[in-house]
């Protein structure tokens, strides 16, 4: 801000999406208009009311482009992988000339070939790069990292309790959550971490412990609903156990519908407690199983997460809760086996990723499958059984 209210040079800063951009300017906005002398330097036409214009100002969300009396200028660029083309032909309309400054926001998060469109930019003279994010992948940020070619300055949780952003005790009960290493450790994954489209393993083989256990807490029912040749599984999860409790091949509605009811009568589970895959024919067995007078739980994993600034659907919270059970040390899952395949082994083939808006994102259920050769029918069901219905309520403060 400074610089752009005392020297004639353009300063671009680079977001990984429109919501991060408009954060960004909103900053910008605010700062310019209540700091005295930057609100000095605008660029604003005394004659249309230069008080009316700063209120006008602070108020645009829209406005992607600062500029000082100096010359100075500040603008939001944002280059979203979901659209690499449009970001492309937006980033090759933008130039900075000479003494211009560049800014990444989130680097990492920014596509190679999207990063290379922008360098071009700076073949002026005396021009500056600043990236700044989390190290979530080894692409150009960790090149640029390890070259030595740049100042670099590193700060990890140490850092911030040492300074007093953090305490210990936040840090601690951050540990468990989905990219402590990347947020808090600022580590770069390891090179056979992750595979070619930036995917790392949700679990792995070491995580998950066979075994019987006498059960503790309510029993929870998933059921993955197959179709086409996949099984239909259902499994039961205690807090502390969980197991096959059956499976079918079968195409027939009413029997899966037969399979549950049984349960729910038999005193196993409560209704409230059992979580369907309402997709495709599993839409049909919870609706008759409403209709019998159970309240089920028909769940859409494709649906939002209560926690949408942290999983990208439902299905990512789901598995990651699921990812943390399997993690944990009292946890067991009771052996299975499909012919001589131990069906736990579906486990470790789940990946995940973060996308440009810093959620978790769980790998497509139909790349998976192209990369495994089948449906993840017993991990699907284990991480059903991690849904819990909304409550209505007051809660007392």
């Amino acid at each position: 801000m400074l610089r752009a209210a005392l020297y004639p040079e353009k300063n671009l800063i680079i977001a990984t999406s429109e919501k991060k951009a408009d954060i960004i300017m909103d900053y910008v906005r605010t700062f310019a208009v209540e700091n005295p002398f930057i609100a000095s330097q605008l660029d604003l036409e005394e004659l249309s009311g230069y008080k009316r214009q700063l209120e006008r100002l602070k108020r645009q969300r829209t406005q992607k482009h600062l500029t000082f009396k100096r010359g100075g200028e500040i603008q939001t660029l944002t280059l979203d992988a979901r659209n690499s083309k449009r970001s492309i032909e937006a980033a090759m309309g933008f130039g900075i000339g000479d003494n211009g400054n560049i800014f990444f926001d989130e680097s990492s998060l920014i596509e190679d070939r999207l990063y290379a469109t922008v360098l071009r930019m700076l073949g002026g003279n005396n021009t500056l790069l600043c990236e700044i994010g989390n190290p979530f992948y080894r692409n150009h940020f960790h090149r640029t990292w390890v070259a030595g070619s740049h100042y670099n300055i590193f700060a990890d949780w140490r850092t911030a309790v040492k300074e007093g952003r953090f305490t210990l005790e936040f840090i601690n009960n951050m540990r468990n959550e989905a990219f402590f290493d990347v947020y808090y450790d600022c580590k770069f994954p390891n090179e056979e971490a992750l595979d070619s489209k930036g995917y790392r393993h949700l679990i792995i083989k070491e995580w998950i412990k066979q075994g019987t256990q006498i059960p503790t807490g309510e029993a929870k029912l998933g059921c993955d609903i197959g179709g086409g040749g996949d099984f239909n599984v259902y499994v039961l999860r205690y807090d502390n156990y969980a197991y096959v409790f059956g499976k079918n091949k079968s195409n027939d509605t009413m029997t899966n519908v037969v399979e549950i009811e049984k349960l729910i009568t038999d005193g196993v589970v409560k209704s409230e407690n059992v979580s369907i895959d309402d997709i495709g024919i599993g839409r049909g067995v919870t609706d008759r199983l409403k209709e019998r007078g159970h309240a089920v739980n028909g769940v859409s994993v494709g649906g939002v997460s209560w926690q949408k600034d942290k999983y990208s659907n439902l299905k990512a919270e789901l598995y990651w809760k699921m990812g943390q059970w399997v993690r944990g040390d009292h946890n067991f899952l009771e052996p299975h086996k499909v012919g001589y395949q131990d069906v736990w082994d579906q486990l470790t083939w789940l990946k995940y990723k973060v996308n440009t808006d810093k959620v978790l994102k769980i790998e497509p259920k139909d790349e998976l499958k192209k990369r495994t050769g089948k449906s993840p029918d017993f991990a699907e069901a284990l991480m059903l059984t991690f849904y819990q219905p909304p409550v209505a309520g007051i809660i007392k403060f």
